[in-house]
């Protein structure tokens, strides 16, 4: 998601950044998400986190950047989802929120299970950052929720197709901030439009097609049904890391650079 560092690092710096896309797509069998991660920074790693560490309720993944800590989007064992997109700042007074102590999209991993949940602390919390980026949360039900700001006030999309991509505009009004219109976000539609089953090859389709060059650090697919992830570092959609969140729990709580972990991948591959 944009920025650790619960966004600060990244919404004080002024530079014409398009960063990340989201999409979801779910049939009857499947619940699928598919993200990328644009940024500067090179050192993306992964983090495995089991149940009880910091008091959490549910294990969880997560991905980021050693430099920056935090959680960027992650996925937790009840099947629950969450990465966001950068989008043109809107002012927010959220006085009459209460400051979370901590990472509170990391809590939300550890404590939610459902966007009834989700929606329950970001009611509850200041979501810092919101400014200037949408959330989506994702669960394994379907559901989902785009969190955004917009005249001044926190807003929540709820589930309206069984598709939704997510860019960089903003949801209430796709020329705010006299953004241009998102050559990526139309390609994804279309896309999906077209491939309307909820498969890891379809959700590969849109995210090889819309990848940011070098900007592009890792790419996931997200299978909210299984527990599982798929890992695609720096745009190269023929290795493919896939991980089963509840076997990499019993091997405890750490965190693994991309890159060693597209090494290990490469090299077990060679045996």
């Amino acid at each position: 998601m944009k920025r650790a560092l619960i966004f600060t690092v990244l919404f004080s710096i002024v530079i014409p950044l398009k960063a990340c896309l989201i999409c979801i797509i779910q049939d009857e069998n499947k619940v699928l998400v598919g993200n990328h991660e644009d940024w500067y920074a090179k050192d993306s790693q992964v983090t495995f986190r089991p149940q009880g560490e910091r008091n959490n309720k549910y294990g969880m993944v997560f991905f980021g950047f050693a430099s920056e800590g935090g959680a960027q989007g992650g996925m937790n064992t009840e099947g629950l989802f969450f990465d966001g997109t950068i989008s043109p700042y809107v002012p927010i007074d959220q006085s009459d929120k209460i400051i979370f102590d901590g990472y509170l999209y990391e809590e939300i991993l550890g404590n939610a299970a459902s966007i009834e949940e989700v929606v329950v602390y970001l009611k509850k919390y200041e979501v810092t950052g919101i400014e200037e980026v949408h959330l989506m949360f994702a669960d394994r039900t379907g559901s989902y929720v785009i969190v955004n700001a917009y005249e001044g006030k926190l807003n929540f999309h709820y589930k309206d197709s069984p598709f939704k991509v997510l860019t960089n505009f903003n949801i209430n009004n796709p020329h705010y901030g006299n953004e241009p219109t998102c050559m990526r976000f139309t390609l994804a539609n279309s896309i999906l439009e077209e491939e309307g089953e909820a498969t890891v090859e379809n959700v590969k389709n849109v995210l090889e097609n819309t990848t940011q060059e070098a900007l592009t650090v890792y790419s996931n697919i997200y299978d909210l049904t299984e527990g599982e992830v798929y890992v695609y570092w720096e745009r190269n959609f023929d290795i493919e890391i896939k991980i089963n969140l509840s076997e990499e729990l019993q091997l405890g709580s750490r965190s693994i650079l991309l890159e060693d972990l597209v090494k290990n991948t490469i090299q077990s591959l060679k045996k």
